[in-house]
């Protein structure tokens, strides 16, 4: 008998979880997953102990032969470019198309980027991927003083990774009044910055930068209330934003400020169509 054939675009930590979990509960699917990355699924979570010595094999949700194991078609470095749902395809950037019977949108999010003049000048990252932190690392040797613009969950992390990486002389850039505003509350927050400024942090709250200054690499921030820092290197970690392009572009429900729309089953307007993970929007 023919299995039902399930595509999943997205191979991060859902991807993965979703295929794990599907395949431990039946036998009646045969899954087919692509990822943009060049890697499988990893742990995004801990990604900065990727600076501690931990390899991107170590990040690894599952053994270099698991989805072979499990007969899933994993398609690496190859994005879903585009999805007909009338066909019931799905089109690839090597140009190869892919038939399916059910659809699951696990494209996750992609880092905020803010609109910030000269945010594409060289020396300036966001923080997301094992790629994006190989970049840091390299570019992190020939750098002194760093900034990380965001004063979350993550771009603490980010910014005790650059000390990690030896780079003494970093600052937090934050736009509210206190650190982590949306976890934790003012006394909290105030002894946050006390340990952070005893790890060699500089803090900088109520700053919402201007512009990135230099000619073609950066060299230093200008803020609003025209004070300046200078710099020669700068991660953004301000946020992240729902992958929900695909399901715009093939006229999937999506919400007023992004996110794939879905019930309480996580299925989509189309009854074929499923999301999961950070690109979805609950629909109330």
């Amino acid at each position: 008998m023919n299995k039902l054939k399930v595509i999943v675009i997205g191979n991060g930590m859902v991807g993965y979880k979703f295929c794990e979990k599907l395949k431990s509960k039946s036998d009646s699917f045969k899954l087919i997953v692509f990822g943009e990355e060049p890697r499988r699924a990893y742990d995004r979570v801990h990604l900065s102990e990727y600076f501690n010595g931990k390899t991107a094999e170590d990040l690894s949700m599952s053994t270099a032969s698991w989805y072979e194991e499990q007969e899933i078609d994993l398609y690496l470095n190859n994005p879903v470019t585009g999805v007909d749902r009338m066909a019931k395809t799905v089109s690839t950037l090597s140009g190869e198309k892919f038939n399916y019977d059910f659809l699951v949108f696990a494209t996750g999010s992609a880092a905020f980027v803010p609109n910030i003049k000269g945010i594409e000048k060289e020396g300036v990252f966001v923080y997301r991927t094992i790629e994006d932190l190989d970049l840091i690392s390299a570019y992190s040797k020939n750098a002194k003083k760093a900034s990380v613009i965001g004063g979350g969950l993550l771009g603490l992390e980010a910014a005790k990774a650059l000390i990690d990486l030896g780079i003494e002389e970093t600052s937090i850039i934050e736009f509210a009044p206190r650190l982590m505003p949306r976890q934790i509350d003012l006394a909290g927050s105030e002894m946050l910055k006390s340990m952070l400024v005893d790890l060699g942090l500089q803090i900088h709250l109520n700053k919402n930068t201007s512009s990135i200054e230099g000619d073609t690499s950066i060299s230093g921030l200008k803020f609003s209330d025209d004070s300046e820092l200078a710099i020669d290197m700068l991660v953004i970690s301000a946020g992240i934003k729902p992958r929900d392009e695909l399901a715009r572009q093939c006229g999937i429900e999506v919400g007023a400020r992004g996110g794939t729309v879905v019930d309480t089953e996580m299925q989509t307007n189309d009854p074929c169509v499923f999301a999961i993970g950070e690109c979805v929007l609950f629909k109330e």
